[in-house]
């Protein structure tokens, strides 16, 4: 399948204009599905994909995230210290840039990473700086009907749950 989507993104009748962008975002969004359907190789070779080319282009935003998926990927296989590793990665760049989607997201995954150790003050505390994230975002949303969609989306509402979980 990766051959496949080399073949796409590398087709030469397809325009140059932002390709490494939409790329990269390709790969990303394809490791995303692979982890969603439990298929962690196939999840692996795409985030690996997707931070090769993101490093390529200095593109720190799908840098955190292929790590956050390299991370997540882990996580899911098990592997403890490769997961942690990765998702400490991959917030020191999401702390560097400040972006906000890749800092909740990743905490997120560093709280379920937390849990799963038995750690869960660390996770709360991760759950806790992901909502905190999410927060500020909010409250700096102009649009009434955008932050009220925000403070209503179930991702929200999980996350309150997850930080304010006793043990």
């Amino acid at each position: 399948m990766l051959r496949g989507v080399h073949l796409l993104v590398e087709d030469p009748a397809t325009s140059e204009w932002q390709k490494w962008r939409y790329s990269i975002h390709l790969f990303a969004g394809l490791a995303e599905l692979h982890l969603a359907r439990g298929d962690h190789g196939p999840a692996q070779r795409f985030a690996d994909e997707c931070r090769e080319r993101a490093t390529r282009t200095n593109s720190r935003r799908y840098l955190a995230c292929g790590w956050r998926l390299t991370g997540e990927i882990a996580s899911a296989r098990r592997q403890w210290d490769n997961a942690e590793g990765a998702l400490r990665q991959a917030l020191a760049i999401a702390q560097a840039i400040g972006n906000p989607t890749q800092l909740w997201k990743t905490q997120v995954a560093l709280g379920g990473l937390y849990d799963a150790f038995g750690k869960k003050e660390a996770g709360r505390a991760a759950y806790r700086a992901a909502r905190d994230v999410i927060e500020r975002v909010k409250s700096g949303l102009q649009n009434p009907a955008l932050r009220t969609s925000l403070g209503a989306a179930p991702f929200t509402s999980r996350l309150s749950e997850l930080s304010q979980e006793q043990s």
